[in-house]
């Protein structure tokens, strides 16, 4: 079973109508399997999944999710009462991407909910 944050194939017409496309497909799929002797030797390292948005599949490790959660969510709080015609360049793992305010949120809610996902499986002994 294919285990995501936004769960974007489920998101309706509507939704996509509203806030468009790029929105309605980003997402978060975690990695099938992520084994608690990968958590306890390295840590940061471990790969957890993959970011899908605006048409790229890039994959995180733990030190990833950790990092772009926070600059993406300072992000979002500077550019919060900006125009949503307006684009800004969102930079992940060297890639750039043009996203409105909106989706730069979005991305923002989808990593912070990964990476809350990841520190509480491993908590709890779930390990995706």
């Amino acid at each position: 079973m294919l285990k995501s944050v936004n769960q974007s194939w489920g998101i309706s017409p509507k939704f996509r109508a509203r806030y468009g496309s790029t929105w309605a497909d980003m997402d978060f799929i975690f990695k099938d399997k992520v084994y608690a002797k990968s958590f306890k030797e390295d840590p940061l390292h471990t790969k957890v999944g993959t970011l899908e948005v605006a048409g790229l599949k890039i994959p995180f490790t733990y030190k990833d999710l950790m990092q772009n959660s926070r600059t993406i969510t300072r992000m979002g709080a500077e550019t919060h009462r900006e125009d949503l015609s307006k684009k800004f360049e969102v930079t992940i793992k060297s890639k750039s991407i043009q996203l409105n305010r909106q989706e730069i949120n979005r991305l923002s809610e989808t990593l912070n909910d990964a990476l809350i996902t990841v520190d509480r499986s491993y908590e709890l002994g779930l390990y995706l």
